[in-house]
């Protein structure tokens, strides 16, 4: 399970980066968010996807893709939303999903664990050293 204080549960906190955050989208996973100085994620599936049990399972398995990339997500209150036809989607299409969106928010950097700021000082180094 998500640790306790990467956990986003709060109504108030939901609405607030709903109403204050940047949105990213693919077609069956979006994803909503504010930078901040605490890692907090929250999950939402709404009744369209399915009944109860396959809105549990699948926020169980947003969970599970979540917790091994959380040491990897910059600070953020985020909110992951699945739609219609969500329910559809193996562990290992919503694991690339997820990917994808956290890779267009910028939150993450590659999978090789370096960030787009490292990769900024990287090639301005590399210009240095061309000119001496």
């Amino acid at each position: 399970m998500l640790s306790k204080i990467n956990r986003l549960t709060k109504r108030g906190s939901f609405t607030f980066v709903y109403n204050k955050g940047e949105r990213k989208a693919l077609s069956l996973v979006g994803l909503v968010f504010i930078k901040s100085k605490a890692k907090r994620i929250g999950f939402s599936v709404p009744n369209k996807v399915g009944k109860a049990v396959v809105r549990n399972r699948l926020k169980r398995q947003m969970r599970a893709i979540v917790r091994e990339r959380v040491s990897k997500i910059a600070p953020c209150q985020a909110v992951f939303t699945l739609k219609a036809g969500a329910d559809k989607l193996s562990f290992s299409e919503l694991s690339k999903n997820v990917d994808n969106l956290l890779r267009r928010s910028k939150l993450v950097g590659d999978v090789n664990g370096s960030t787009s700021t490292n990769k900024a000082i990287l090639t301005t180094d590399s210009k240095d050293k061309k000119q001496q």
